[in-house]
This record gives structure tokens, sequence and C-alpha cells, in this order.
């Protein structure tokens, strides 16, 4: 059961970033309701708090595609940030320092990102919104109450 939760919580943030990627980094409330709607379709139970949490995420993660939406390897940036977001909480399992953070910063930047302080804040935003994230059950409805 972790496995598959794991699984979810890898799934879901990838998701977010292939979203933000596909709408450039834009859109409305209704690409929004539907992004929601495709992802209680792929199974994931999203309480109205995970939400919030997801839609904090994706405003984190659209303020630093826009950032870096002049780069050359956009889909390799995103993907790298997703990857290592995912592999980060789960190493730490959601609870870091100052020091785990700047570990999580140098590993961003050994991938090629250039990070300036305002892409660096919008990384921030998007950690603390995945670490929320990780800490709800978002296996599908069949799973909770397991």
């Amino acid at each position: 059961m972790a496995k598959q939760a794991f699984g979810s919580f890898e799934d879901l943030i990838e998701l977010a970033s292939k979203f933000v990627e596909q709408q450039d980094g834009k859109w409305d409330h209704l690409a929004w309701l539907d992004f929601l709607s495709n992802i209680q379709k792929k199974g994931f139970y999203l309480s109205n708090d995970m939400q919030s949490f997801l839609g904090s995420m994706l405003e984190s993660m659209k303020s630093l595609y826009s950032s870096v939406s002049n780069t050359s390897e956009m889909q390799n940036i995103m993907l790298g940030i997703s990857e290592n977001t995912i592999t980060f909480i789960k190493k730490t399992q959601g609870s870091w320092d100052h020091a785990g953070w700047e570990s999580f910063i140098k590993d961003l930047q050994k991938r090629g990102l250039s990070l300036t302080g305002e892409t660096t804040n919008y990384l921030g935003g998007v950690l603390e919104a995945a670490r929320e994230l990780y800490t709800f059950p978002i296996t599908g409805h069949s799973d909770r109450g397991k």
C-alpha cells in the first residue's frame, strides 16, 4: 500500500508539471476544472485541502515556468524539477532543514538549471506545496480507510 501511495504522489507531481507545460504556463478556471476532473478520472481522490495545495503548486510551477520559458531546454527543466522534487520529498519524507534545501538547489544546478533569486523562490513554493500533497493520502477512492 505504501508503495502505491508513493506512486500516486509521483504521478500527481508529474501530471501537474505536464499540465503547466501543455498550457504554456497560462490557463483559466475552466482548464483548472478540467485538470481536476482528469486527475479524478485517473483514480485520485482530491479533498478540498488537496485541491488547494495542488492549486498552490500549479501557481508556483506557472511562475517558475514563466521565468524560464525562454530557455530552449524548457521540457528538460520542468521534468528535472519534477523528478528532483519527487526524489527529495521521498528521501526526506517531507521534512528538511536549510542544509537540505541548499542540497536540493545544488542538485538542480548540477542538472544545468540556472537559478536566480526569483526562480529559487518559485521552487520553494513548488516544494512546500508538494510537501503538503505528500502528507495526504492521494490514492483512489477504493484505497481510503485501508
